[in-house]
Parts: structure tokens; C-alpha cells; sequence
């Protein structure tokens, strides 16, 4: 399955973008064709990370292929896939300014267009509950509801996307928003854009902000 060796690649995309550290994070991809999902094994080697390591369920976890282990969090990345079908992928990350917000369980506010573009508004926190089992699942699903992005409290973060290319970016993204928002608060008070403009910009992203061919004309 191709959308393995796509996984693996952006699973270390994540690592080389300093999303995530060591052997952090998780990050899963639904094959739309065929509904089996695609997820990085428990434990990950983000450097030595294959296709072949890329373990894939089906839409209850149950692996269908694979030789190692699924992700501890694959009942989360399940369920989320399960509840949105608006989306297709989940990755958790660990970048540090998201975290910081999940350590002072203070949403991360919409001060920049490039991010309100695509996460659509203020980015809630789930409470603290150890990871891993169906009720954390259930806790982290509630909170993100029909955002684009959730911050673990005393964790880390989540976003979730259509498609690998655009969930890379709303991590980003998210990591963006956290680092200028709270760099900005240490010079004054932080000037938010306005929920009506936040809600214009993720109305676009949504239908609009995509690759797409140029149309060739005779």
C-alpha cells in the first residue's frame, strides 16, 4: 500500500521539523479506497523508519498488516477517524510552545492569518489523563469536537487534516500560533483577530486552499 511509504516519509518529516523528539508522537493516515488506516508502529525509530514498519488497522485497530506493534494511541487515532469523516489523518506531536499552552492550560488564541487559515479558531485543552486507553480516547475526541487541532493537557498536541501534506501543515501552524502568542505576551498584549475574519479565512481553506492544476487553455 502506497499510503505506508507516505506515512513513514511524513513521520519523519515530523522528526526532522523538531514536531517531535526521540521516539514522541504517533501519526496515522486512512486509505479512503479501502478505509484501512495506516499508522507508526509503538516505540518509533523516526530515523530508521520504513514503509515496511508502518503498521496498518482496520477502522477498530485490529491489525491487518504489519510486523511490529501499533502506535499506544492507535484507539485514539481509531475513534477520531471513526467520528470525522470530514478528515483523514491524526497526527500527535510534541512541539514545545503547544505544549507550553497544555502545561499552562491556556488555549492558544488566533493571532495569525496563515494559522487561522486552517485551524479556525481558538485550540481547546483536554484536561490531563494518562494516554493510551479508551476513556483517555473518548476525553481527547469530546475536546476536539469539530476543531482541526487539541492540546493534551501536561502532554502535547494533536491536529487533524484531510490529507498528510495539509495535517503537516496545521501542525505547524499550530506550533506558529503558540510561539508567537506567547512571545508576544512577554512584549504586551497581543492583538487577536477577530472571530468573524477567523471564521471567513478557515471557510476558504476549507474549499479552497489545495493544489490544484493549471487549467490549460488551446
Amino acid at each position: 500500500m502506497e499510503l505506508r511509504n507516505e506515512v513513514a516519509r511524513y513521520a519523519k518529516k515530523m522528526y526532522t521539523s523538531r514536531l517531535v523528539r526521540a521516539t514522541q508522537g504517533n501519526l496515522s493516515a486512512r486509505d479512503v479506497a479501502s478505509g484501512l488506516i495506516c499508522i507508526t508502529p509503538s516505540g518509533t525509530d523516526y530515523e530508521t523508519l520504513s514503509a515496511e514498519d508502518i503498521v496498518v488497522v482496520d477502522e477498530t485497530g485490529q491489525v491487518v498488516e504489519g510486523r511490529w506493534q501499533p502506535s499506544i494511541e492507535t484507539p485514539l487515532h481509531t475513534l477520531i477517524l471513526q467520528q470525522r469523516r470530514d478528515i483523514h489523518c491524526v497526527m500527535h506531536t510534541h512541539s514545545p510552545y503547544a505544549t507550553i499552552s497544555g502545561v499552562l492550560y491556556e488555549p492558544i488564541a488566533m493571532v495569525l492569518a496563515e494559522s487561522a487559515l486552517c485551524l479556525g479558531g481558538e485550540v481547546p485543552i483536554a484536561p490531563y489523563q494518562r494516554s493510551g486507553s479508551r476513556e483517555f480516547a473518548e476525553l481527547v475526541a469530546k475536546t476536539l469536537g469539530h476543531h482541526m487541532a487539541v492540546i493534551w493537557g501536561n502532554h502535547g498536541a494533536m491536529v487533524v487534516g484531510p490529507d498528510l501534506p495539509r495535517t503537516f501543515s496545521i501542525a505547524h501552524a499550530l506550533e506558529d500560533s503558540a510561539q508567537i502568542y506567547f512571545l508576544a505576551r512577554l512584549l504586551g498584549t497581543p492583538h487577536l483577530l477577530p472571530p468573524e475574519e477567523v471564521e471567513q479565512l478557515h471557510r476558504f481553506w476549507l474549499a479552497e486552499y489545495r493544489q490544484k492544476p493549471i487549467e490549460q487553455h488551446a
